[in-house]
């Protein structure tokens, strides 16, 4: 019998030193002159953000600890504050430090973080510099009306560019793993609306393509946008206010606005009247409206719909700038109207004022 006890005895200590011992990773962090949470968010496969972990914040120190099965990508963001420091997790230890206003960080811990760090400090913040510099040259040119200097500072910013593609695909080539993915996914917007999406992700090796991001990445360039006059537009599905799926496919009209708006943007509460009265105008004759929200506060965008009185469908993921669609056209800037004619082809893209009202006046007749 005692032989017994003390065999099962052995067995929990083992299994408890097993839980003890079993890795994790340990984000200890410092935010200079903050109080409040921090939150570690990760793209899932169908680029949603989830919520890996969260911490409270006392006079700028929080520590955050979790496992991952594999290397995972993640945002350290904090509420209230403009903060997003990628994160490559590891069952490791990591050292945040974040000071000033704008915000300076640096992070330090597990192989792939250093890799990414030496990237950034080496190529992103020394091509970001040379940036900022060529920009102070190119706005005194402006104001001294210097045409022949905003030519060779153009030249001389393109150059840099040229540079910066060159080291990237570089360090994709090289680094075939989660990293390599991020910087085309940190991209994305700006390779898919500049069509360099899917040469990107050509240098892409196999493990790079079959992390999280690269699964996300793979997606992207499979449904690659063409927003040419005359192209098919894709569906796309997303819920109305009352939680109702909506499809484009399913709206049938002779003319669609997809107009693609949020209640804290300025220049489309502003366009807002306007496209309203055209839907008056032309609805009855087969226009109809879908905006789509960049919102991420249900309770704000219901309140500007109801404010600007848009008596149109309305639908949105609440994820904002992170919404799949928003990513696959590559929309930086909002407003953004596109019109389809009734097989849901692309009429014109990026409309407003007149150039929307003949649009849809002469698609319509």
């Amino acid at each position: 019998m005692i032989k017994m006890v003390s065999g099962c005895l052995c067995t929990m200590m083992v299994i408890l030193c097993g839980c003890l011992t079993r890795s994790q990773y340990i984000v200890n962090g410092y935010i200079a002159g903050y109080s409040g949470k921090v939150f570690l968010l990760s793209p899932d496969t169908t680029d949603k953000l989830d919520t890996l972990a969260r911490a409270d914040v006392r006079d700028g120190v929080f520590q955050m600890t979790g496992n991952v099965k594999e290397p995972t990508f993640a945002w350290l963001m904090a509420k209230d504050v403009k903060l997003r420091i990628p994160l490559f997790l590891e069952n490791t230890s990591f050292d945040v430090n974040v000071k000033g206003q704008p915000a300076v960080w640096s992070v330090s811990g597990g192989d792939l973080q250093q890799a990414h760090v030496l990237f950034k400090n080496e190529v992103e913040d020394v091509i970001k510099e040379k940036r900022d510099s060529l920009e102070k040259v190119y706005q005194k040119c402006v104001q001294e009306k210097n045409l022949f200097g905003e030519y060779h500072v153009r030249a001389l910013a393109e150059e840099l560019d040229s540079i910066y593609e060159s080291k990237e695909n570089e360090f994709i080539q090289n680094n075939n793993n989660i990293v390599a993915a991020s910087l085309i996914y940190a991209r994305l917007f700006t390779l898919n609306k500049n069509k360099m999406l899917r040469g990107k992700y050509e240098l892409l090796g196999d493990s790079a393509r079959n992390t999280t991001l690269g699964n996300i990445l793979t997606k992207y360039v499979e449904n690659e946008v063409d927003l040419r006059k005359g192209a098919l537009f894709p569906d796309f599905t997303l819920q109305t206010p009352q939680g109702e799926p909506v499809s484009l496919y399913s709206v049938k009209a002779k003319v669609k606005i997809i107009d693609f708006w949020a209640s804290w943007c300025g220049p489309c509460r502003a366009e807002n009247p306007h496209v309203k009265e055209l839907y008056e105008k032309y609805h009855d004759a087969g226009l109809e409206v879908i905006s789509v929200s960049l919102d991420d506060k249900k309770d704000k965008w219901l309140k500007a719909i109801e404010q600007d009185g848009l008596p149109w469908i309305h639908v949105s993921d609440l994820q904002a700038w992170g919404n799949p669609l928003v990513k696959m056209l590559g929309i930086q800037g909002i407003p953004y109207l596109i019109v389809l004619d009734k097989d849901n082809r692309i009429v014109g893209t990026r409309l407003r004022g007149e150039q929307l009202d003949r649009c849809v006046m002469e698609t319509i007749r």
